[in-house]
């Protein structure tokens, strides 16, 4: 009979364990789904174009990625980075310049964006340099 009630105890403990990780388990998706993104940077120093992309970023388990353009092509671009539970999160931009009349080559560049979710929309700013802004609009 006492191992009956060890095991029945053994048993309790570990589904009330399951159920304390239950709300940590679903917070970490709060933000999970196909979203989109729009990029604008405006005309920098000098001869740099402004430009504007629009793309497709996706959030699993609170980790966000995205790209823009064909890997490794002029114009190409990464976006990752995890969310934090209240919405937070600070993004990681790469990615290969686009060629323009004034420079053929690509060169590569990565910088941080910090940025505020919330259950259906984000912005975000680029934190260095150039000022550029993010959109984000879940579907």
């Amino acid at each position: 009979m006492r191992v009956g009630k060890l095991t029945l105890a053994v048993r309790c403990i570990a589904v009330c364990a399951g159920l304390a990780g239950t709300p940590a388990a679903h917070a970490a998706g709060t933000f999970d789904g196909d979203w989109n993104v729009t990029l604008t940077c405006p005309k920098g120093a000098g001869d740099t174009p402004a430009y504007r992309y629009q793309f497709p970023v996706e959030i699993q388990q609170n980790v966000l990625h995205g790209e823009h353009g064909e890997r490794d092509a002029s114009g190409w671009l990464t976006l990752d980075g995890k969310l934090e539970p209240d919405g937070s999160a600070t993004l990681v931009a790469q990615g290969l310049t686009a060629t323009s009349p004034h420079a053929n080559n690509r060169a590569p560049y990565s910088y941080e964006v910090s940025a505020q979710f919330d259950a259906t929309s984000g912005s975000g700013s680029r934190t260095t340099a150039r000022k550029c802004d993010f959109v984000f609009v879940k579907e």
